[in-house]
Parts: structure tokens; sequence; C-alpha cells
């Protein structure tokens, strides 16, 4: 039984300029032009020349919503399948769509609440960690600073979930190609359609990095991908989503309103491959400096006494959530705010570039430095 599609309001609104590009995908030719009205479509093959689909070339025609619901009709009869399918499948033509599928659905398609809030939460960071690539490929990112990532996030939709144990759907609208649909350069595409791309790079990248470091018994691959878009960020996303579903089937498609010269492309990582990744991730954070945060800590020890003080001090700060010790030299006009930090057991606040450094962190370029009052003391004995 198929069935049918009625919701006026829905045909309405659906650009009649998807519609073109679902039927120029499927092989239908354009054989004629009514005005401005409308354009005349036939199917490629030449099997069923009687069949005809008037596309609607503009969106304030009378009868737009009743020229839509026909070309579904006839679509859905000559490919055999509900007018609901057909008109999901024209709805996305403009859209670079994701697909999360979970392994660990039931029978219905449902899956826990804990693994669904997972999933879309790091739905939300494999896109930003794709956009921040877009933008600049490194190792790391503070996901949030990049702000022409988190401007392109707010174009991105969460579409309805999919049958086929639980799918869920990201939608990346990208404009339509006019004129020569031949492949562009990477750099020439539009940002939105650049991170899909970059996305897409940076998954088979992180899964083969995965592979061979898991050979070779080394980093070095992971450390090779960051040009095609792999980093922490990534690596934890992906890792995450692969844990909370018990292994992660990640799709992408591509726009047909806007080729992309590539296939629709799919990846699995499984929960081994998300150790992998955990420990590359990890791998990326402590060997890559943070630039321009934002610290505050306690002076825990002066390399020399006071009255010999040349600058250099540890500090106890929080580093993800965690308390760590870091080195830092002060300038001389400072030493004064340093020193009386450390024998009140104040909070020191500076704002300083990080860096690794074998198994600690120092920071370089310290500077906006304060000295915090009414700090409780007890805690830098903590």
């Amino acid at each position: 039984m198929r069935i049918e599609l009625t919701d006026e309001a829905a045909l309405s609104s659906l650009p009649w300029g998807d519609l073109k590009s679902y039927l120029d995908a499927q092989g239908w030719t354009l054989v004629d032009r009514i005005g401005d009205k409308a354009l005349v479509y036939r199917p490629g093959d030449g099997s069923r020349e009687a069949v005809e689909i008037l596309v609607p070339a503009r969106d304030d025609l009378g009868d737009y919503a009743l020229r839509m619901a026909e070309a579904v009709r006839i679509l859905a009869d000559v490919e055999q399948r509900s007018a609901l399918a057909v008109y999901g499948d024209i709805t996305v033509s403009g859209l670079d769509v994701v697909r999360l599928r979970a392994a660990t659905a039931d029978a219905d398609g449902a899956i826990a609440i804990e693994q669904g809030v997972t999933l879309y939460r790091e739905a939300e960071n494999l896109m930003l960690s794709a956009a921040c690539a877009a933008v600049d490929p490194r190792r790391n990112y503070h996901l949030r600073k990049v702000t022409e990532a988190t401007d392109y996030l707010k174009s991105v939709r969460l579409g309805p979930s999919e049958r086929g144990s639980y799918v869920l759907t990201v939608f990346s609208p990208v404009q339509p190609r006019l004129g020569d649909q031949q492949r562009l350069e990477f750099g020439d595409e539009p940002f939105s359609r650049t991170v899909t791309l970059r996305l897409a790079d940076a998954l088979g990248a992180a899964k083969r990095a995965a592979d061979r470091a898991v050979s070779d018994g080394a980093f070095a691959p992971f450390d090779a991908s960051v040009a095609e878009g792999v980093s922490a960020n990534l690596c934890e996303a992906v890792a995450r989503l692969a844990e909370a579903a018990r292994g992660i089937d990640i799709g992408l498609s591509w726009a047909r309103t806007r080729p992309a010269g590539r296939r629709n492309q799919r990846f699995h990582f499984s929960p081994d491959v998300a150790d992998v990744l955990r420990e590359a991730a990890s791998v990326f954070r402590r060997s890559e400096p943070l630039t321009d945060e934002r610290l505050s800590g306690f002076v825990i020890a002066l390399d020399r006494p006071v009255e010999h003080f040349d600058g250099s001090a540890t500090l106890r700060v929080l580093l993800e959530d965690k308390p760590k010790r870091v080195r830092v030299r002060f300038e001389q006009s400072v030493y004064a705010q340093v020193i009386r930090a450390f024998q009140e057991k104040l909070v020191l606040s500076l704002r300083g570039d990080l860096y690794p450094v074998g198994q600690r962190w120092e920071i370089r370029n310290p500077r906006e430095i304060r000295v915090e009052e009414d700090q409780d003391a007890d805690a830098a004995d903590d």
C-alpha cells in the first residue's frame, strides 16, 4: 500500500528548484517550456514517453501546490514508491545530509535515552570540528572560538530519524550551482559544502590512521592526517559516538542542486577503533599549545627565595577540569604581585599561551596579571 501526500502547506513550501534538481539527477529530460510558468520533463530513457511532469517555474502560481502534488504522484507511480518517500527525497535535494546510524536500536528503531543524548551532542561536535578544520586544519580546537564555524552551525538542522535501526540525520544547506556543473576547486566551494567535504575527508583519514596506528604502534599516521581535517575534537566525537552506539556508521550524501563530483560515502567505526581514536585525541591535546588562555590558580612555588626571586614560578591551575602544575616566567614589573599571591595564598589571574613540555605545561607570554582578592586561602593548600 502506498501512502499519498495531501498536505497542501507542505506542497506549497516545497521549492520547485528542488523538484527540478531531483528530476535532473534521476535522468529525466527537459523537453519544453511553457513561458515563464512551467518546465516540461519526460523520462530520459524513452520508456515512458507518454509520461510528463510539469514543474512550476514560479512559486506564486495559483495552482502551485496542485502541480507539485501531481509531480510527486507521477514520480511515485514511476518509481513504485510512496508519495511520502518521494517527497522526502525531494526535500533534501538542496541539502548535504550526514546520517549517523546506531547499531544498538531495538526492533522498533528505538535506543536508550542516554545513548540518544550522546548521539545528538556528539553530532554537533562532529560538525563543528569539521567546520573548524575547513577554516584552519589544526591538531586541536577550542571549538566555540572559531567564529566562522559557529556561524555555520546556526544553519545546520537536525532532520527526522530514518528507518533502519536508529538513524540521526543532519541537514547542511548548500547554495545551488548555476551554469557549468563541473567540479570546482576545493577553495571555490561555498563554506557549507567545504565543511561536508572536509568531514568526509577527515573521517576517511581518521579510519585509515587508526588502522595504520594499530599496525605500526605509532601516532605518526594521525599526525600526518591533520591537513585532511583530523583533530583531537573529531577523534573524540567519533570515539564517543562509536562507544555510545557500540559501533557507528556515518554516511554522507550530497545535495542534488550542487553536485559534489564524488559518490555518496559511508564510514564504519567500531568500539575497538574508538579506543584508538580516544588515545589519539589525548596525544593531540598533550602536544598542542593552547593560545590566549585565561587562567586562574595559586602560586605554589617560587624557584628562588623571595629576596632573590627571578620571575620563575610554579602555579596550580585547572586544565580540562583537572588540577595541573604549570611553569611560568614573569616579567620584573609584576614580581610584587606574584610574591604577594604566593605569600598570602591568593588566586593569581592571567592570560597566556600554554605549551606542553614533556609531561608538563608551561605558560608563555603571561599578561593581564592581577591578584584576586577575597579568595579562600585553604584552596591553595588543597
